[in-house]
């Protein structure tokens, strides 16, 4: 089996750990998964074969959510975050098929290490947002979650600096994530993204993302959001550190995984 997903045994324990702590996460928070997903997978994998098991995963995750997040949905502004974003979407998939892997990969993990670093220390500010500005950060999501699967913490951000509850956050950004993922799956579908090690390494996943989905969820209903979300930020932050320390590793030790070209599944090109 390990074979079969492009893997080592280390390398799956490795995996198996980050699906699970992104589960976890994306069952209290309603966002963060792709996020930890990326930072934590680009240690063994490159971020082109990481996006279309992230947004796989991402649709899965919202179908278990779905239940009692309905009446706390903002449907006027997720009308108009929806559409901007289907609209952004495309463009980054443009942006993953043609960007080169290691550039993407240093990209992901800075905006991550950023984006925590001002939801983690920044006051609580809250701003009147006009509906323009809905309009582009529902269009800048969606360019980022075709291109690197993890607009989360960017519509995350957004939330929080206009002031919106985290029951309302979470609900609406879980019915967000579905809708925009959906477009997705369907645009790498379409482009060549999902082959036979992809739909393995998703399936495999399923256990540990219901198992995480289930007991994040009992989290929110128990746990004030706020100490959970900062240990949430500062996991990604030490995650996007190791990526970052990787990478200036790889400068002075050539890594064989990253430097070889690979095919959207992982594998180095010429390897079955």
């Amino acid at each position: 089996m390990p074979e079969e997903l492009g893997l080592s045994l280390n390398e799956l324990a490795w995996c198996g750990v980050i699906v699970f702590a992104a589960a976890l996460v994306r069952g209290y928070s309603g966002f963060g998964f792709s996020s930890i997903l990326m930072a934590g997978l680009t240690l063994v994998l490159p971020a082109i074969a990481i996006v279309p098991l992230s947004v796989a995963l991402e649709v899965l995750a919202s179908i278990g959510q779905a239940r009692g997040i309905w009446s706390h949905i903002d449907k006027p502004r997720l009308t108009v975050l929806l559409i901007a974003g289907l609209i952004g979407t495309p463009i980054g998939v443009l942006v993953l098929a043609s960007v080169p892997g290691e550039p993407l990969r240093v990209m992901i993990l800075l905006f991550i290490f950023a984006a925590s670093l001002v939801l983690l220390f920044s006051r609580r500010r809250f701003f009147e947002m006009s509906p323009p500005a809905f309009v582009m950060a529902g269009f800048v999501a969606g360019v980022v979650n075709g291109a690197t699967a993890m607009s989360g913490l960017l519509l995350a951000l957004f939330f929080t600096l206009a002031g919106v509850r985290p029951t309302v956050m979470r609900a609406t950004m879980i019915a967000y994530f579905f809708i925009t993922d959906i477009w997705t799956c369907g645009i790498l579908a379409t482009t060549g993204f999902f082959d036979r090690t992809t739909v393995l390494r998703v399936v495999v996943s399923l256990p540990l993302l219901g198992l995480g989905i289930w007991l994040g969820t009992s989290r929110f209903r128990a746990t004030p959001p706020q100490a959970f979300r900062t240990t949430v930020l500062w996991l990604l932050i030490l995650l996007c550190a190791a990526g970052l320390l990787r990478t200036a590793l790889n400068q002075t030790v050539p890594s064989k995984s990253y430097l070889e070209p690979h095919t959207p599944n992982g594998y180095v090109s010429g390897r079955p």
